[in-house]
């Protein structure tokens, strides 16, 4: 059953990001050539900054849907009420938290925006944004109820109407009015009907929430969510600063239209990652369900295997990155809106580590391990930020994502080793280093291989030569890490039998 609910959950959510990743670039598209790419930038900055106010979510969210298993797989209705109704209230204290410190933050805006120069009022537009997140809270929770559950797909079907709506609507309106005041207001209204669809279609699906509840939650679990709380605000704080703070330094540093040109690369990289750990992330909820059974091997084989499966789509997405987005970035947007060969390497290796967390990650979520490694997102946070201003002094852009990838190593060189690898999955350090730094000198090798190789071939009509570079990095990193790796594995022999089994039924 767990197996039946991730595939459906992965394939509903490869549906929404090819969606995504189409009308996404059609809307970008549309707002470039319409308005400029300074607005671009703007979007792009305002969504990074937005961003670290969900540090007043604190991991609500994740701790909740954590202590969700048990009562959903026990058939409890009367614990999954209370758990619910008290993150109703958690939420609708965060989303007045998070308008009240996102209109605090509003003298702040022209420091990170020094050479502002657009007609529209920088606070209109921040406004707006500031709108959008806060309406993301309204209704929220409920979306909890159904990745606990393995629904996962649900959540995706009104993600992919959000996407229909907002984003083609925000193009009818750029192309009437080319206002992107009104581009902002569609986007808002689109988010709010969302969140009233998922909240219809939850207690459609679980009726019983209708139901007032008077119960409070056993103090047990309420001592397990704020200790689990205080560790997770580091991370999210963690979060930001590390995958949120590239905006804001090449803003302050290198002005809107750089901005407005990585965010360009952002949405190909982020729709990319999306899909690639589609498989990965889908199989949360049921980590969580097997981890509640406490069986050591079967723990580890369901790691192993899913680490395998991550580690192959990692490696030939990050040389697919390497060797197509930069033409097909000259092919959508131009010539003029393209980073050197040497920054996209440096994004695709970043691409590469950041998507290789997922697998550690899941098994940490869905343990439960929020509090034991509270401190190590600050040291993260800090060596981002320093490395960062320090990279981008010497070699510039490239700078400030080698800053992130050095501060990456905080996670890879003690949570994930010491609580994930040695403390939930029994294993020893030395063999998660050597396993480790196998894979990365594998990605490293597919990267430069498949990159010299499209390099080799002059093709002169960019669509072709995005097809020609597309093939070459399916087959040749692919035929790398099979060599190199998978074939050696017994995780191989068991996913080939489970995928037969799956066929043959």
């Amino acid at each position: 059953m767990r197996t039946k609910y991730t595939i459906y959950n992965s394939i509903a959510s490869l549906i929404f990001y090819f969606i995504t990743i189409i009308i996404g670039l059609v809307n970008r598209k549309c707002l470039i050539t319409l308005l400029g790419i300074e607005y671009q930038g703007i979007n792009g900055l305002f969504s990074n900054v937005l961003s670290m106010l969900s540090i007043a979510e604190l991991g609500i969210g994740i701790t909740i849907i954590y202590h969700l298993y048990r009562p959903l797989a026990e058939h409890d209705t009367q614990m999954t009420k209370c758990l619910m109704a008290f993150y109703k209230k958690c939420y609708n204290v965060i989303a007045l938290v998070v308008a009240g410190c996102g209109l605090l933050f509003i003298p702040f805006l022209p420091y990170f925006v020094p050479d502002y120069s657009l007609p529209q009022s920088l606070n209109q537009i921040y406004i707006w944004f500031l709108l959008d997140s806060v309406c993301s809270y309204l209704f929220t929770y409920k979306r909890s109820i159904l990745i606990a559950d393995q629904k996962n797909y649900i959540v995706t079907f009104c993600d992919i109407l959000y996407q229909l709506t907002s984003k083609l609507g925000q193009v009818a309106v750029l192309l009437v009015t080319e206002n992107f005041i009104l581009y902002l207001i569609t986007m808002v209204i689109c988010r709010l009907a969302e969140n009233f669809l998922l909240n219809f279609l939850v207690l459609w699906k679980y009726p019983f929430l209708k139901e007032k509840t008077e119960d409070k939650l056993p103090a047990y679990i309420l001592e397990d969510i704020k200790k689990k709380v205080k560790g997770t605000i580091f991370h999210k704080m963690g979060s930001f600063f590390v995958l949120g703070v590239d905006n804001i330094l090449i803003s302050r540093f290198f002005g809107l239209a750089v901005v407005g040109i990585y965010s360009n690369y952002q949405l190909i990289i982020n729709t990319l990652k999306n899909v690639a750990v589609q498989f990965v992330t889908a199989a949360t909820a049921g980590v969580g369900h097997l981890l509640v059974e406490k069986d050591e091997e079967k723990n580890y084989g369901i790691f192993c295997q899913l680490q395998l499966v991550n580690a192959g789509i990692m490696n030939f997405s990050a040389s697919g990155l390497f060797c197509v987005v930069t033409p097909l970035i000259q092919f959508i947007f131009g010539e003029e809106l393209v980073f050197s060969d040497i920054v996209v390497f440096s994004l695709a290796v970043k691409f590469y580590i950041t998507g290789m967390r997922q697998v550690y990650a899941v098994f940490k979520e869905a343990a439960g391990i929020l509090y034991e490694d509270r401190f190590i997102p600050l040291i993260e946070s800090a060596l981002n930020v320093v490395a960062s201003l320090v990279c981008l002094h010497f070699f510039g852009v490239i700078g400030v994502f080698i800053g992130t990838i050095i501060s990456s190593f905080a996670l890879f060189g003690y949570t994930y080793p010491v609580l994930v690898y040695k403390g939930l999955l029994k294993r020893t350090i030395k063999e998660y280093s050597i396993n480790l730094l196998h894979l990365t000198a594998i990605a490293v090798l597919s990267m430069i291989v498949s990159y010299l190789f499209v390099n080799t071939f002059y093709i002169d009509t960019l669509f072709i030569r995005i097809i020609f570079n597309c093939l070459v990095c399916c087959i040749i990193p692919n035929f790398l890490f099979y060599l190199l790796y998978a074939r050696r594995k017994l995780e191989w022999q068991e996913l080939l039998t489970r995928i037969q089994k799956r066929i043959t039924r």
